[in-house]
């Protein structure tokens, strides 16, 4: 018993062999031209074909050619998506440092929304603000365009400073 083994590799390069003789030959077959193949081979003469698939998921696949209402691929808005999400979190931290809190905690839960070609709309979840003496949490919403962040709701308010007397009446 005879095992034949056969690869993609072996059946390629009998393709690519196959193709190099048979196509000059059918190259005219109305006319009964004769062709010639002169093969001129050298020492630096090399005959490559690839078989294969070149990305993990297949040959069929239209990921890159997706794209979206404003004409943007997947990993476009991927990246456009990470910056407005880290531009959210970076004006929160600003914002909430001129309040008065002093360390800032973000969630996982976060929820992106795209408005328009560069623009996005960002709700963190739970976010913590920690102060000397208070801590808090609340949901955030930016709106962020083109990288930078044009709106922010669900900042704490600004504690009170100073002692008030008789519900903020002084004088009395």
């Amino acid at each position: 018993m005879i095992k034949r083994i056969m690869t993609f590799r072996v059946a390629a390069a009998a393709f690519a062999v196959s193709a190099l003789f048979a196509a000059p030959a059918a190259a005219d077959p109305v006319r009964g031209a004769i062709v010639q193949l002169e093969p001129k081979f050298g020492a630096n003469t090399s005959l490559v074909v690839q078989v294969g698939q070149n990305d993990r998921h297949g040959r069929n696949d239209r990921r890159d050619y997706r794209v979206n209402q404003w004409g943007q691929s997947e990993r476009e808005v991927r990246g456009l998506r990470r910056d407005a999400v880290q531009a959210c979190r970076r004006e929160v931290v600003k914002q909430a440092y001129r309040i008065g809190y002093r360390e800032v905690d973000f969630d996982d839960d976060r929820r992106v929304r795209q408005t328009g070609p560069y623009g996005f709309r960002v709700v963190l979840d739970d976010v913590e603000f920690e102060g000397r003496r208070r801590e808090r949490e609340s949901d955030v919403t930016c709106t962020v365009r083109r990288g930078h962040v044009v709106d922010i709701h669900g900042l704490p308010a600004p504690g009170r400073r100073g002692y008030q007397h008789a519900g903020g009446r002084r004088g009395y």
